[in-house]
């Protein structure tokens, strides 16, 4: 399999990203935690385009500075859960060299992780805490369907 572990490490993401967003309700997209701060809904839209520009980049080796437009709490998650699934696609179809997965894991992949650690904070905040579980032994499948 190409990019067995770039691949794989996406589908923790994907997995931990639905795990943050499974139960909770539709006002929880304005959730401010304090001054300045981020709402679960600018961070899953910040997390798409730095999976979207990722992707671009991958493909034609050049940076898209467009932001993307701003959405409702629900389609921002269904815009994410998409690009995830097109960017498993596109590293599933070439194999990419060790030093750029590299790079890959310790920026944008690792990136995304803060951020679903992010949301799942402020679920907590918001009276709505995450169930824990053993993720070294959770039901994830490399590849995204």
């Amino acid at each position: 399999m190409k990019n067995e572990l770039l691949r794989h490490t996406l589908s923790t993401i994907c997995y931990r990203f639905k795990k943050a967003v499974e139960k909770v309700g539709s006002g929880f997209g304005d959730f401010c935690a304090g001054k300045e701060s981020r709402t679960p809904r600018e961070i899953i839209n910040h997390m798409y385009h730095v999976l979207n520009a990722t992707r671009i980049f991958i493909i034609e080796e050049k940076y898209d500075k467009r932001l993307p437009e701003k959405l409702d709490l629900t389609s921002e998650i269904e815009r994410f859960n998409s690009e995830i699934k097109k960017f498993d696609h596109v590293i599933a179809g070439e194999e990419i060299e060790v030093n750029y997965a590299k790079r890959l894991i310790q920026g944008p992949l690792s990136d995304l992780l803060t951020h679903i650690g992010q949301i799942s904070m402020l679920s907590r905040l918001n009276g709505n805490p995450i169930l824990g579980e053993d993720f070294s032994s959770a039901p994830i499948i490399t590849g995204i369907n």
